[in-house]
């Protein structure tokens, strides 16, 4: 027999228990989310994927989207947004589902990246399809994946705006839609083809967040909203510092020689001087890269997966990199610039300290305006003791937590004209059918998703018999 208990009685109890009994607030997040109507599959990659207990704003927030409300969620950069509405997103899309349920626009294309990378592996066990939508990559294989008839569409506006023009885009399903760092959306000057997006939308389910309110992410949304709102501007979590120099070079120098850094991102103004402070520690020997608009899509997305994994210690970044990017271990934030508004010194500093997280902002001021003057009064003069810091070398990190899942890739595609039926009908030769997930069918490769980690099982599939063939399949 279910019993379904109150919220309110779920967190009295689970205060009540001893700490030693409540390992990391697991059973907090089962309960709650099993009262809301979560989804099994859902649940167990989330355990898998590391998320087993609810930050304050997920808290908040995932009951309230699990009800049908419509939400403007205000939060610290870092402060677990993104799960707030993917997990409600996600639990509401059936992966039988022939349509477009889910909308997600984001300002930037790297942000459209995380949180697609962040939603794939959530469905990794549910069977939901997920397709990201950005400009700088090729739209021919967008427009491939749109044929899978995707549940759920991630994406910027300007290339969902170009997809609905080639009218390759059907959002007329569409039951739940997220406007993610939405006050960027408007000073990105993409607020025109949003409010081209929303003419083909019908009545939906609306999301907002923001690390800032704004007249515009109020006017997202067409009817009543409720407002989660943090108490403050900036991740507590971040201790800022602030120090006065003329010689901004030689204080840089000396903060990444002397200070316990991990991983560091520089955030300069102007991307040539990026480019330059790059080169510059390099020739120090320290492992630096720039990232900023000088560089193409696939380069930003390398340079991005090398930080990641700690082939990079010190990211020097124009506010390209300032918004949304969901990054662990980034120990420091150094404003070499000081930004032209308070906000943006936030949304920089908020690239550290993300998920519960400690970490450290430090501006370098040479002048006395309005920003620097705010950065004063939130900050301390940093004080250090020494301690010889050696950014030569590569920073070895843990694995990232994955689903018990592995990915197939197919060399072999349409241009092939291998089909759905003829890949699963072959897998099926070798597995149960209920073993395999999401399937995708590019021009000259597929993909599947297969719902067991099993290298057995994936070395039996290496030259597996598609169509009469003999086709090279790899774990991807």
């Amino acid at each position: 027999m279910k019993m379904f208990l109150s919220r309110q009685f779920i967190v009295f109890f689970i205060h009540t228990l001893p700490s030693a009994l409540v390992y990391h607030k697991k059973l907090f997040c089962f309960c709650l989310c099993y009262h809301e109507g979560m989804k099994k599959d859902l649940l167990k990659a989330m355990d898998q994927l590391g998320f087993s207990f609810l930050l304050p704003i997920q808290e908040k927030t995932i009951p309230l989207l699990l009800n049908g409300k419509d939400l403007l969620i205000q939060a610290p950069t870092g402060a677990g947004k993104t799960l707030c509405y993917l997990v409600p997103a996600i639990n509401a899309v059936d992966k039988n589902e022939m349509h477009t349920k889910v909308l997600i626009m984001t300002p930037t294309r790297e942000l459209a990246l995380q949180v697609s990378d962040t939603a794939n592996k959530l469905v990794s066990l549910t069977g939901n399809h997920v397709v990201t939508l950005i400009g700088g990559l090729d739209i021919g294989k967008q427009i491939n994946a749109l044929k899978h008839r995707p549940q759920i569409l991630i994406g910027t506006p300007g290339r969902i705006k170009d997809l609905l023009n080639q009218k390759q885009l059907d959002l007329s399903q569409v039951s739940f839609v997220v406007f993610d760092e939405a006050d960027q959306i408007q000073s990105t000057g993409q607020g025109e083809d949003v409010k081209y997006i929303q003419s083909f939308l019908p009545v939906h389910q609306t999301v907002a967040l923001s690390a800032t309110i704004t007249e515009y992410t109020k006017a997202l949304f067409p009817g009543k909203y409720e407002e989660v709102l943090s108490e403050e501007g900036i991740n507590q979590n971040i201790s800022s510092y602030y120090v006065e120099t003329q010689e901004r070079k030689k204080t840089l120098k000396k903060l990444l020689t002397f200070l316990p850094i991990e991983s560091c991102i520089v955030f300069t103004n102007y991307k040539n001087d990026a480019n330059v402070i790059a080169d510059w520690l390099k020739e120090m020997k320290i492992r630096a890269a720039a990232f900023s608009s000088f560089f193409d899509e696939p380069q930003r997305i390398a340079i991005l997966r090398d930080f990641k994994q700690g082939k990079i210690r010190v990211l020097v970044a124009t506010d390209a990199a300032a918004r949304g990017l969901d990054i662990s271990g980034v120990s420091h934030i150094i404003h070499y610039d000081i930004p032209t508004d308070i906000e943006t010194w936030i949304h920089r500093s908020g690239r550290t300290a993300h998920q519960g997280n400690t970490g450290t902002s430090i501006a370098l001021l040479r002048e006395d305006n309005e920003v620097a003057q705010y950065i004063k009064i939130h900050s301390k003069p940093l004080v250090y003791q020494k301690t010889q810091n050696d950014l030569s070398k590569k920073l070895e990190k843990k694995a990232e937590k994955k689903t018990d899942t592995m990915t197939l890739f197919i060399h072999a595609g349409r241009k092939d004209k291998v089909r759905p039926k003829d890949i699963i009908g072959a897998l099926c030769t070798k597995m149960d059918f209920s073993m395999i997930g999401t399937l995708e069918i590019q021009d000259t490769y597929s993909t599947v998703i297969i719902l067991k980690n099993d290298p057995e099982l994936a070395k039996s599939l290496r030259h597996l018999s598609i169509k009469g063939k003999q086709r090279r399949i790899d774990l991807h």
